[in-house]
């Protein structure tokens, strides 16, 4: 038996399909698919399902590849600890983050890391579309709000608060509102997914508001332009924000109400050893992100 097959079918299975481990592996996929056909025929049975509509592992594959994944991951973290040990950190990290949180935290983290460890090459994804962190190769990957994510830890780095803006020339022509009610007389600029925007008044009772926005995007950056070019108000992160509330630029609205926070959070697999670049990088965020307000609070398993 080929034991370069059986890492192929393994990166097959973390994957998803042929097309994607023939990629990772940077093989031509005929190639790749010879290999497999050649790994069935050596144990007899077949382990993928193959159609044009459909992709999977059968039965057999799914427990073949329940029985070889740990001791190949194994394997694969000893060799790059080993190479760690020798060279210092080194190797590839694949992150991703998303684009407003990417720019404003993470990149600035992944920069200094990399100028600490010359030796780290980084492949850095920032989006707002949730993507496999599995069958994209995810090492560490960056969240804000609610996340639920099976076998991954989950790390609270930075809270912030969201707060409604205006500019003064916006409101210099719209009533001002003293209640979220009265946010239907306002020009609103929404982020798709914040369908609701919620606030609790000083007594603790919570409102839920349903905006109706004159611009929706999905893209914090291209609300915050939007709102500084006087379009209309928007719920928006603190930390996209705060420069322009000291500059002047802008203004909050319902500061009596209070408005839910975010946190933006780091996930890295649940493995009981991490490759040491990997470790290295999250030791680094903890350190950095410690240095923010309010401080890191412990990490928690990812969950069902």
């Amino acid at each position: 038996m080929n034991y370069q097959d059986l890492f192929y079918f393994i990166k097959v299975a973390e994957k998803g399909s042929i097309v994607a481990a023939a990629d990772f592996l940077k093989i031509p996929t005929s190639t790749l698919s010879r290999r497999l056909q050649a790994l069935e025929q050596d144990l007899g049975y077949k382990l993928v399902h193959r159609s044009a509509k459909k992709f999977g592992l059968t039965e057999s594959g799914q427990r073949f590849y329940k029985s070889l994944a740990g001791i190949f991951n194994d394997l694969e973290l000893s060799a790059e600890n080993v190479k760690s040990d020798l060279a210092g950190i080194s190797g590839d990290i694949r992150i991703t983050a998303p684009i407003a949180a990417g720019h404003f935290f993470v990149k600035e983290w992944v920069f200094q890391f990399m100028e600490e460890n010359p030796l780290v090459s980084v492949d850095l994804l920032f989006t707002n579309e949730p993507i496999d962190l599995v069958a994209n190769g995810i090492d560490v990957a960056f969240r804000l709000g609610g996340v639920t994510v099976s076998d991954w830890v989950i790390r609270d780095l930075h809270a912030t608060e969201l707060v409604l803006v205006a500019t003064p020339d916006l409101l210099s022509r719209y009533p001002q509102p003293a209640d979220p009610s009265q946010l239907d007389d306002l020009p609103l600029v929404s982020l798709k997914r914040q369908p609701y925007w919620r606030f609790h008044d000083q007594d603790g009772h919570s409102v839920t508001y349903a905006p109706k926005p004159k611009l929706r995007t999905d893209e914090i950056q291209l609300a915050t332009d939007a709102v500084r070019r006087h379009l209309g108000a928007s719920w928006l992160p603190r930390y996209i924000v705060q420069a322009d509330l000291e500059s002047g630029a802008m203004v909050s609205l319902l500061d009596d109400w209070v408005s839910e926070k975010r946190t933006i959070h780091m996930l890295y697999p649940n493995r009981d050893q991490l490759p040491n670049k990997i470790r290295s990088f999250v030791d680094f965020v903890i350190r950095k992100s410690s240095e923010l307000e309010p401080p890191v609070t412990p990490p928690r398993p990812g969950s069902h």
